[in-house]
């Protein structure tokens, strides 16, 4: 049994997604993205106070004043609706554009919600349903739409809603009851359980996440997405599809490989991948640090088969073709030209400028073409091992030597080449050079990790002590999972197991008690942001 105040409802494949509005209303939306504003609401049910919202993948059960109802979903843009009781008002959102119109034609309701480049389709089994509006005389369009549901004469109802985008001749629900669109969603929910093996119920829910998370192929998605939260940050950006593909390495070898290339599907002719990625469009204002090499040798150690020639063949071309970019396309010294790039948004390492150059890209770079090198040696490709061999060098010595002050890590202003310090974890990240980095700044890094960044939620983005620090300032104080995913696995392969294992037992406390969100509390723990979040629930499973 699921709670919405941990995670939202959806099934494998669905477009759709019901969550709660308040604690009396559920909402339904969509997640055929327009852009950063991705959660394009449909419409919403009030229960009035009271109201208990339960759900299990194979459907939603509601109990409310004067009436009980159960809700599954099915298809990829399909809902189930049957219960008992009271009249049920279904309150429609975005009615208020003037092209919109209502029509009732064989006993089938759909409005025109022009907005979302759409309709809905109603089609009632039990029971009746009532369209409400309210329309002038003379003017085109209704100022408010509402769908109110009549139960028949037993007091019971059901319906069916699709949002339709795809101009179908058919309703997908007709011929189809209730029950048997909950045991698919339910068969299809078990045998991905099963193969995922849950041990107790935090593992069972990252399991239920990273199935309801998943989009079916459409548009952009040319194979199944697993996006980081339908509750809302329903996109695919461009190195949270390397941490979701780490989370399935060991469970299921193709998904996990589809989600590694899915950002590589849309490189363009120079070698650059857009920033993020949905079913409609691309955002190409910014790139995102390059952890590809560093996540795909972890992704061979979780499964051999990653490693096989056929495997290697796959992503060595478009990662070869994203590194050179970065090397030669980037500006004479590889660098981030906004907070966005590095993926730590608003980081305090920004707050001199946005343009800066770090050693911890330059040490993403190096791991990346040292393992493009060992790669290319596999596939026989023996100047480019040499070539990728060099520049591993090259690049791991400017890490150090650029960046280091022989006390302090420190990153430049990109315009004037000026140290710049600041308290901010990014510049740690060069960790993941592992062996590759001297004695003293590993030791460096774990007595700032020790010192200003270990804390209950795990490893926080602004040292606890800093004056910019904010306990939900986003990248200026909370925990994250690929913060913790990578210096975990980097301190623990540089032997400092202890460090490593406090850790990841905070964070995973921390999201086992609070839900597997967005971020994280550094101070207490809790969850931040986003609920139902699949990088939270893939840093779980390989910690």
């Amino acid at each position: 049994m699921y709670s919405f105040d941990r995670v939202h409802y959806s099934i494998r494949g669905s477009y759709l997604v019901w969550d709660t509005k308040d604690k009396t209303t559920l909402k339904l939306a969509n997640i055929h993205a327009h852009g950063y504003d991705a959660f394009n609401g449909v419409l919403s049910i009030n229960y009035g106070k009271g109201a208990k919202f339960s759900f299990v993948p194979r459907e939603i059960s509601a109990k409310f004043e004067g009436g009980e109802q159960n809700i599954t979903l099915f298809g990829t843009d399909g809902t189930y609706i049957k219960g008992k009781g009271k009249d049920i008002l279904v309150e429609i959102s975005n009615t208020h554009a003037k092209f919109d119109y209502q029509i009732v034609q064989n006993n089938i309701v759909e409005l025109c919600d022009f907005k979302n480049n759409s309709s809905l389709m109603f089609v009632p089994i039990k029971g009746s349903i009532k369209i409400e509006k309210s329309r002038v005389a003379g003017k085109i369009a209704s100022d408010f739409v509402n769908v109110r549901i009549l139960p028949d004469e037993n007091g019971e109802y059901e319906f069916s809603i699709e949002v339709n985008f795809l101009n179908k001749s058919s309703v997908g629900s007709i011929g189809m009851s209730y029950d048997q669109f909950a045991d698919i969603a339910e068969k299809d929910y078990l045998a991905w359980e099963k193969k995922v093996n849950p041990k107790n119920k935090y593992e069972k829910e990252c399991a239920y996440i990273l199935w309801c998370n998943n989009l079916s192929p459409a548009g952009n998605f040319v194979t199944d997405a697993i996006v980081m939260s339908k509750a809302g940050m329903s996109n695919v950006w461009s190195w949270d599809n390397a941490f979701n593909a780490l989370g399935l390495a060991d469970i299921d070898y193709r998904l996990a490989m589809d989600q590694f290339m899915i950002m590589y599907k849309h490189i363009n002719r120079i070698g650059r991948v857009p920033d993020a990625i949905s079913q409609t469009f691309k955002i190409w204002n910014f790139v995102k640090p390059p952890v590809q090499g560093w996540m795909y040798k972890q992704m061979m150690k979780r499964n051999p088969e990653f490693a096989t020639p056929h495997a290697l063949d796959e992503v060595y071309f478009d990662m070869k073709r994203n590194t050179d970019w970065w090397l030669n396309l980037r500006g004479d010294v590889p660098s981030y030209y906004h907070g966005n790039d590095s993926g730590q948004d608003n980081s305090t390492c920004f707050d001199k400028s946005e343009h800066i150059e770090t050693g911890e890209l330059i040490a993403f770079l190096a791991v990346q073409c040292a393992f493009l090198s060992e790669a290319a040696e596999v596939l026989n490709y023996p100047t480019d091992k040499k070539v990728y061999s060099q520049l591993a060098k090259e690049l791991s010595e400017k890490a150090i030597k650029d960046y280091w002050d022989g006390e302090k890590i420190f990153i430049r202003l990109a315009e004037t080449g000026e140290a710049y310090y600041c308290n901010a974890l990014m510049p740690l990240r060069v960790i993941v050079l592992e062996n590759m980095l001297p004695k003293e700044i590993q030791e460096y890094i774990v007595k700032q990790i020790k010192e200003h960044h270990l804390c209950k939620g795990g490893i926080s983005s602004e040292a606890i002590d800093s004056s910019m620090f904010v306990e939900d300032g986003y990248w200026r104080g909370a925990v994250w999972a690929p913060d913790v995913v990578m210096f975990v696995y980097a301190l623990r392969n540089l032997g400092y197991t202890e460090l490593a294992d406090q850790i990841a037992e905070n964070y995973k406390s921390s999201i086992c008690k609070y839900g597997f969100s967005e971020n994280t509390s550094a101070i207490t723990g809790k969850g931040l942001r986003c609920k139902g979040y699949a990088w939270a629930a893939n840093a779980y499973q390989v910690l």
